[in-house]
């Protein structure tokens, strides 16, 4: 297959392994805008991939000066789309589905279009009059152009895209390739006799951090290390420069970081204020439930979600209301006592966490 990734953003490691998985028997293209809280991981990317940078884009608080980078994109993506065909796109947004069409508009489109979703936006959820007008924008596009859907948790089809999507979905949940886990083979690091919790990738959580922080800062017994960046690195930064148990690694590369930095950690924080209009933290399933399960280290959750469901399930951790009084000291002492977590996670198939064979059954939807 001839095959075009069209991402809004550099792309993350979910897309670089499926770049790196389908360039390996396909011609794939990358074309991505760039974000300055998100890492440059570009390096991990195959080197038989064509890769087209269109340039950094402003954050959706600045919606005219991202509309500006738009308009002028569309003459760049009109002479692409002139001289090559692509028989699949795959796309993560209507913003570039739009972008996509406005580029093409007078070409015969031949691709099959594939959206992959890995969040719901809020408009998903609101029901202000601007976020109905978007529901009923994304239904006529999806209807209209959208060929198969793929969704990185089952709960996203079942909460919002089965009640107007009635086309092919694959459900492609962010696991581990084990053909991009580089290891190391690094010795489990010698710790002292302080429980090491580990916050890890994009630091998107205020509250949530500050309430880990405030719980455990100056620390006899207690350290926290943070590795990634994002929108409230301020915050962790403003914090590690005043406790010293509270560490700030900065970015990480996740393919060539992640044996050292798991095999650093005791428990991971993955902790989600689930209060919010949104019910995007309820139902989705990150990379790091995946990471925690091939590193064996056990996470602590937010209640009432789809991550907690399987964390509790599993017995590979512990579920909290983060607001609570003493919730996140009782989680720490439950993890770090429990022995049978330790079994729990050597019991665990491979396929939980590995996902060979979903990329398998990936390549093939898309080639149908």
């Amino acid at each position: 297959m001839n095959i075009l990734f069209f991402i809004s953003h550099q792309p993350n490691p979910r897309f670089i392994k499926q770049i790196n998985y389908l360039a390996q028997n396909n011609t794939v293209t990358l074309l991505f805008f760039k974000r300055k809280t998100l890492a440059d991981l570009n390096k991990s990317i195959a080197g038989n991939v064509v890769i087209h940078d269109l340039g950094e884009i402003p954050n959706a608080s600045q919606p005219v000066k991202r509309i500006s980078v738009y308009l002028k994109t569309i003459k760049k993506l009109k002479q692409l789309f002139k001289v090559t065909d692509f028989e699949v796109l795959l796309i993560n947004n209507i913003d570039v589905l739009l972008l996509y069409n406005a580029a093409t508009i007078f070409k015969k489109k031949n691709s099959k279009v594939a959206i992959e979703i890995s969040d719901l936006r809020e408009f998903v959820f609101s029901e202000s009059a601007s976020a109905k007008r978007m529901r009923s924008l994304e239904k006529r596009l999806y209807k209209k152009y959208i060929d198969k859907l793929i969704v990185t948790s089952k709960k996203y089809y079942e909460f919002h895209f089965s009640k107007f999507f009635t086309k092919e979905v694959f459900v492609l949940e962010n696991k581990l390739l084990s053909k991009e886990i580089q290891e190391n083979k690094i010795k489990e690091v010698v710790k002292n006799k302080k429980t090491t919790i580990g916050i890890v990738g994009l630091l998107l959580r205020k509250d949530e951090y500050i309430k880990l922080f405030e719980t455990y800062k100056n620390s006899d017994s207690v350290d926290i290390h943070i590795h990634g960046k994002g929108q409230h690195q301020n915050t962790v930064e403003e914090y590690a420069s005043k406790y010293n148990n509270i560490t700030y690694f900065g970015p990480y590369n996740a393919f060539t970081d992640a044996e050292k930095i798991y095999k650093s950690l005791d428990i991971i924080y993955l902790v989600y204020d689930t209060d919010q209009v949104s019910l995007n933290n309820k139902l989705a399933l990150p990379n790091k439930l995946y990471e925690c399960m091939y590193y064996k280290v056990p996470l602590i959750c937010s209640k009432d979600t789809y991550l907690a469901e399987l964390v509790e399930r599993d017995n590979i951790g512990v579920a909290i209301n983060y607001k609570e009084e003493n919730a996140i000291e009782n989680a720490v002492s439950y993890v770090v006592s429990n022995n049978a977590i330790e079994d729990a996670f050597k019991s665990l198939p491979k396929d939980a966490y590995l996902g060979d064979n979903d990329y398998k059954k990936m390549e093939v939807f898309l080639a149908k």
